[in-house]
């Protein structure tokens, strides 16, 4: 299983790097022999919002402002471009308070996953919050 190693605000402008169970560094080899045994793969991210979008905008009624991914391929995926995202849960979408959007990228394209760097639409106003969490990147034969 793989996580992403916490961020600091120094680090929040770096790509994402990832860490097996024990704390090591994935290496290269070991990300290409995963991909070579797998047919498909999949991970999720929470976004953690407080007047802010993620996916969805119900008040725009579309996806202007949805979170675009970088892939481990340097391929960028969002709304617009990827049939492989989907929101299992949207409640960023009316911008209300405090609520989550979780997303799954589920992908045959292994070579997409882990996702690498993440880039936000929806912030920058003074009332506006979010944060984020990446989960594991699995991957399935």
């Amino acid at each position: 299983m793989l996580t992403s190693q916490d961020k600091t605000e120094e680090q929040l402008n770096k790509l994402l790097s990832y860490v097996d169970s024990e704390g090591n560094p994935i290496g290269v080899v070991q990300m290409t022999f995963l991909r070579l045994l797998s047919a498909s793969a999949h991970q999720n991210v929470t976004y953690n919002c407080f007047q802010s979008v993620a996916w969805h905008d119900a008040t725009a009624g579309n996806y202007d402002k949805a979170i675009r991914f970088l892939g481990s391929n340097d391929e960028e995926m969002s709304y617009d471009n990827s049939p492989f995202i989907r929101a299992v849960l949207d409640g960023c979408a009316a911008k209300k308070g405090y609520q989550k959007t979780i997303l799954e990228i589920n992908t045959p394209k292994v070579e997409q996953v882990p996702i690498v760097d993440i880039m936000f639409n929806d912030f920058g106003e003074a009332s506006q919050k979010f944060g984020f969490e990446v989960g594991p990147a699995c991957f399935m034969g």
